[in-house]
């Protein structure tokens, strides 16, 4: 989750999932594995133990999300398309007004 290139406004996110549930989460904000259900309460906890996954993971926001971040940044955040207005006049179906626009 980005919003500018610095890596502390960054949050890398790995969410696992069953049958389209969230179970169990790593955030960098959080710096461990969060569970959500039953059995993701089960992993977290035994993720959490594995101090060189813990690590690892934290590691990702620097390893993964700042060597992206400016691909991402550049082909996402900065590309914009100038508005566009269509306006037509129109005889209303039943109102006093000659005309409208639309």
């Amino acid at each position: 989750v980005f919003n500018s290139t610095e890596l502390k406004d960054i949050e890398f996110i790995r969410s696992y999932y069953f049958n389209k549930i969230e179970d169990v989460r790593f955030s960098s904000s959080v710096g461990k594995y969060v569970g959500y259900t039953e059995p993701g309460l089960k992993y977290a906890e035994d993720w959490n133990k594995d101090t060189a996954d813990l690590a690892a993971m934290k590691a990702q926001k620097e390893t993964y999300c700042q060597h992206n971040i400016g691909i991402w940044y550049n082909n996402i955040l900065t590309k914009s398309a100038p508005p566009t207005v269509r306006l037509r006049s129109m005889t209303p179906l039943s109102s006093h007004h000659p005309a409208m626009l639309v």
